[in-house]
Formats: structure tokens, sequence, C-alpha cells
């Protein structure tokens, strides 16, 4: 497989099959109403038009095999004063991972965040995702709060 992709600014016409990959490879985008073929479109598609949200894809032979989304958050937070920049999803096609698309996704959405002025870039990654964890912690990611559950 050519290893060649470009990563660049969403457009419209890249919605549906970012969509559709977010569903594939995410599976908490799996359940729940939010999470509906429509609501992502939806979702997207509004990113497109804010200036403070950012969709960026990966093109490899025509086709989107990858996507980032990332959005200024400007209210403080349990570990931040102010605002900063939350990356939100992430996803590569499995039949094009280990090429370095999601580190050059994040890379890309790391510099839209500093060109917004933002200082400090926050994840939620699961625990469970060790390839996830590995990556981001390899990029300078590092934990600062743990979230926990119980089933009722």
């Amino acid at each position: 497989m050519n290893n060649s992709y470009t990563i660049r600014k969403a457009e419209e016409s890249d919605v549906k099959a970012a969509t559709a990959l977010c569903l594939e490879v995410n599976p908490l985008s799996q359940t729940g109403e939010q999470n509906s073929i429509e609501f992502l479109e939806r979702f997207f598609l509004g990113a497109l038009g804010s200036e403070d949200a950012a969709l960026m894809v990966a093109e490899a032979r025509s086709q989107i095999v990858g996507f980032a989304y990332a959005e200024i958050e400007h209210s403080s937070d349990d570990c931040v004063q102010g605002p900063y920049a939350s990356f939100d999803l992430l996803g590569v096609d499995h039949r094009w991972r280990g090429k370095g698309i999601a580190k050059a996704l994040i890379d890309t959405v790391e510099s839209w965040a500093h060109e917004k002025g933002m200082k400090v870039i926050q994840l939620a990654v699961a625990e469970s995702n060790l390839s996830a964890l590995k990556l981001y912690e390899s990029l300078g990611y590092r934990t600062v709060m743990r979230k926990m559950q119980k089933e009722l």
C-alpha cells in the first residue's frame, strides 16, 4: 500500500466519509442517539463553519483515511484555568495504521490550537486503548486526572 497521504482541513464533501470512519473506529461512537450518523454529520458540518472548532482529515488515494476533531473551550475545567483546546476525536482507518497518520493529525490539531493562542490541549482516552495511550504519551501528553465509573 502506498504510504502517501495529505493532512488538510475538512471540507463539506468530506463529512460523510469522516462520519462513517468515526463510527467504524471509535467504539464509543457506536452507541446512543447523540452518536447517530445524522447527529455526527450535523456535528462535523457545524465544525466547518466555526472559528472555535477544527475538523482535519487525512486523504490518501482520494479517500478519507483519518480524521481529527478539536475545539476551543472558553471556560475553565478541573485541570485548566481559562480557555484551552479540547482534542475530542481521532480515528485512522485500520488499513492505514502504522504509517504516521495519527501523529500527523495530532501535530496539525496542535498547530491549529497554538495558532488560536491556546497554551494547553486536553484529550480523553480509554485506559483500555493501550495503543492510543502509548502514542499520546510518546508525544508528551500526561495524565492529570483519572475519571472512574461504576455500573449500577
